[in-house]
């Protein structure tokens, strides 16, 4: 099924060149500050249900530590539901990944496991 893809991202600088399973899913994302998270809509991005892989690349400024190191990590996809429109993932700065589809845009960030900062 192919989707919209929303990406948030929670890390405190830019992130770029985002691919989810190999597809390109976005050049640039900002950083995450008080009250909303650096986020963008991409289309269309083809998912099933289970693992997906998120890579990016980490932005910030000249000399910035692990400017431009790419990050790897995965989310799992436990639901596809047949109206679904959005692909929405969630980039925290621990290196982990939260994914959900739905047929709306969601805006709420997902209660993580554990503490992510």
């Amino acid at each position: 099924m192919n989707l919209d893809v929303a990406i948030y991202n929670y890390w405190p600088r830019a992130i770029y060149d985002v691919a989810l399973n190999s597809q390109y899913a976005g050049g640039a994302y900002m950083a995450y500050h008080p009250g909303g998270a650096g986020g963008s809509v991409v289309c269309c991005i083809k998912v099933k249900p289970g693992p997906i892989r998120i890579e990016y690349s980490l932005g910030g400024s000249e000399g910035m530590p692990r400017l431009g190191e790419r990050i790897h990590a995965t989310a799992v996809l436990t639901e596809l539901p047949g109206n679904a429109k959005v692909l929405t993932v969630h980039v925290y700065p621990d290196g982990t990944a939260f994914a959900e589809a739905s047929r709306e845009y969601v805006d709420e960030r997902p209660e993580p496991k554990g503490k992510r900062q």
